[in-house]
């Protein structure tokens, strides 16, 4: 069963921010955090997975262990949403005409919380503080993957069981 919700509300600053949640099928990931169905694009909520192409230089290829990092969030986030319908609750649009969306896949699994415990991904653009312009404010699912992420280092999961330096080259900023 398929359902949709939509409102239409105005912030502080006229911008228009919709909510709604609905199930869809997902067409093409574009990386670990990114993805579009039905000509919209959709960033995932509280997530930042590596980068594989740098948008500070025209969109080259990222190298070394940035870009291979990337390329395996791009293919475990294939494996689980590509081409399949998930549960999704777009909260708003992004500065880039993203939707930030929470997804739960048809499993029950929730997609951020799954690439952050397992290391594809580190909690990011979501904050605890609700006057954030730029990040999504979630203070009860921050804790949750904060506390993820927690664990994925203690247990050296994904690209955490690399060195501090190797560390910096996969989130050089």
């Amino acid at each position: 069963m398929s359902f949709s919700f939509f409102s239409i509300s105005f912030t502080n600053s006229c911008n228009l921010v919709s909510h709604y949640s609905s199930e869809i099928f997902i067409e093409n990931v574009i990386d670990g955090d990114t993805f579009l169905s039905n000509d919209s694009k959709y960033r995932i909520l509280g997530i930042d997975t590596p980068e594989t192409y740098d948008s500070s230089s025209n969109f080259k290829p990222t190298s070394g262990p940035q870009y291979f990092y990337g390329t395996l969030a791009k293919e475990k986030a294939r494996e689980l949403l590509g081409q399949t319908k998930v549960d999704i609750e777009a909260l708003k649009k992004d500065k880039y005409d993203r939707w930030i969306s929470k997804v739960t896949m048809k499993n029950g699994l929730d997609f951020s919380s799954y690439m952050i415990k397992n290391g594809y991904a580190i909690v990011r653009y979501i904050s605890p503080i609700k006057s954030s312009y730029f990040y999504y404010y979630d203070s009860d699912y921050i804790d949750h993957l904060y506390d993820l992420q927690n664990y994925a280092k203690i247990n050296k999961m994904g690209f955490w069981s690399e060195s501090n330096a190797v560390l910096k080259k996969i989130y050089p900023k």
